[in-house]
């Protein structure tokens, strides 16, 4: 299935692909059987070797794209500990769940677990409803941290990266 180039060209612009860069290119009839540059990285193409094997055919570019980031957000970055600050290499948080399961059935009124795991806006919530309250919640803010400490003590409980509590 030999095609002469004037088959293969036809009439109109035709798009060949650079095969340095791989870039492509719409090149005139007329410029088919000369060496053009590429507007993608001034490298030389010859649009009748990419003719010789089939226009639609793209050659493999040259260069291999860097590789995507694998910080999830932007205020994360790798350090030499862990993957991210605040975690361990095994993916846990570097707060330990034992010690915040104890704090919050010990202090729990107080809302200390949760300044502990980094949750610092319900920790003054609950030291501010135990102590505006002139007590009267204290033993309703000390029940809500007592549940927290059993989820804490069972590994349910999040800091305040949304990683898992270690230990």
């Amino acid at each position: 299935m030999n095609r002469s180039m004037d088959e293969t060209v036809g009439t109109g612009p035709m798009t060949v692909y650079c095969p340095s860069c791989g870039g492509s290119m719409r090149v005139a009839p007329a410029h088919v059987q000369t060496v053009v540059a590429c507007p993608h990285c001034d490298g030389a193409v010859e649009p009748w070797q990419a003719l010789r094997g089939g226009a639609s055919r793209q050659p493999q570019p040259q260069y291999a794209p860097p590789p995507p980031s694998p910080r999830p957000g932007p205020h994360y970055a790798p350090g030499p500990n862990g993957p991210y600050p605040g975690m361990t290499a095994d993916g846990f948080s570097r707060r330990n769940r034992w010690i915040a399961g104890a704090l919050a059935i010990l202090l729990g009124s107080l809302g200390v677990h949760r300044f502990y795991m980094g949750h610092i806006g319900i920790g003054l919530a609950q030291i501010l409803i135990s102590v505006l309250s002139l007590g009267v919640l204290a033993p309703v803010v000390g029940v809500w941290a007592f549940v927290e400490g059993i989820l804490c003590f069972c590994g349910a409980m999040h800091d305040v990266d949304g990683l898992p509590l270690s230990g």
